[in-house]
């Protein structure tokens, strides 16, 4: 195979006044798992105003769109659970408020406790089954020596409920801020616009009550 043959890798490039162009992507799926239609060059809304969501249709023109990151958002500061037989790692500061942690293993996430992640509370392998669905990355782990924050799967962009776009895969991104994903496999980008932390999404989208009737 010589390198015409190649696919290209997809690629996410913006900047912190423009809509997401991604480049060379097959696997873009609605919050229903259903194939939405791609481009070898698409825009995405990242304002959160468009009517043909998840695509851009040049609404954010007449306001513009202000990428820059918030002074008063949650910063990234990666926290240590040590348990028995596993350490959780947990950054608030990436976390998209999916409720997978919580919803799948209350006992070990605990939402609103002071201590809000007992790692001995349920086996080795209930708690990796939750973390790998952890679409921001926030939450990872470490047995032994071996921390594991990345996971195989194929380049895929998934538009969430409501929510932000889940990226996995190992989609490159690259803006003006240098933004660096807490997980290289995987990570979310804001759609509504109000995430103090983008282009990542620190779950604006529940406050703000953002919807997307479509998708």
């Amino acid at each position: 195979m010589n390198d015409n043959d190649k696919k290209k890798k997809p690629a996410i490039v913006f900047t912190r006044y423009t809509p997401y162009m991604v480049s060379d992507l097959e696997n873009f799926y609605n919050s229903k798992g259903e194939k939405l239609p791609i481009k070898p060059v698409m825009s995405l809304c990242r304002c959160g105003l468009s009517k043909n969501k998840p695509f851009c249709d040049g609404t954010h023109t007449a306001k513009g769109i202000d990428g820059e990151k918030q002074p008063d958002r949650t910063k990234d500061r990666v926290v240590n659970y040590k348990g028995k037989d596993i350490i959780i790692h947990d950054n608030r500061g990436v976390c998209s408020l999916d409720h997978s942690c919580v919803n799948l293993l209350p006992a070990v996430f605990r939402r609103h406790a002071k201590r809000w992640v007992l790692p001995d509370e349920a086996s080795v392998g209930e708690i990796i089954g939750v973390i790998e669905k952890c679409p921001s990355g926030a939450l990872s782990y470490t047995i032994g020596n071996r921390k594991c924050t990345e996971l195989d799967r194929p380049p895929a962009i998934k538009v969430a409920k409501n929510g932000p776009l889940e990226i996995t895969g190992g989609i490159t991104i690259r803006d003006d801020m240098e933004s660096k994903p807490e997980s290289v496999e995987h990570y979310t980008l804001c759609r509504c616009g109000n995430s103090k932390n983008k282009p990542f999404c620190d779950g604006a989208h529940e406050k703000t009550k953002f919807v997307d009737d479509v998708n």
